[in-house]
């Protein structure tokens, strides 16, 4: 196992135990409402994503499948726009990532755990993925 990808388990791994499970309710003050780590992103992905022939940095795009609710409220409504990268590593392979949730008119950075896709994978358009928030997200209402 190469040292950035122990490294990376490692991050996840301090993300999750220093991070409370506990789900922040909507706060009237702030008019935000938090998402906490684990959360699960179900996305489309609106392209074809090819691991043999994409490079390392490509981005792909994809929408929310499935609504993101956090106790009963919907947070990130289903067919919100969502973006990622493709990474490709000589001794890992090729993963693939969230970085952005387009919702209500803004754009957020989100951080999720990379998939690991097999050198001969080829997803095509409409294929469906889950990825998991590594730190919490705070959405405003």
């Amino acid at each position: 196992m190469s040292f950035l990808r122990r490294s990376r388990y490692a991050i996840v791994l301090a993300a999750l135990f220093s991070i409370p499970f506990s789900v922040e309710a909507a706060n009237p003050r702030s008019g935000k409402i938090t998402l906490p780590v684990m959360t699960a992103f179900t996305v489309k992905l609106d392209q074809a994503v090819n691991a043999r022939t994409s490079a390392n940095g490509t981005g792909f795009t994809a929408s929310i499948k499935d609504p993101v609710q956090v106790d009963g409220i919907t947070v990130i409504p289903a067919n919100s726009s969502a973006g990622g990268l493709v990474s490709k590593e000589l001794e890992s392979g090729v993963e693939m990532q969230l970085n952005s949730v387009f919702v209500n008119g803004r754009l957020y950075r989100i951080t999720t755990s990379p998939i690991s896709l097999n050198q001969k994978s080829n997803l095509r358009a409409g294929s469906t993925m889950t990825f998991y928030l590594v730190l919490s997200l705070s959405i405003a209402r």
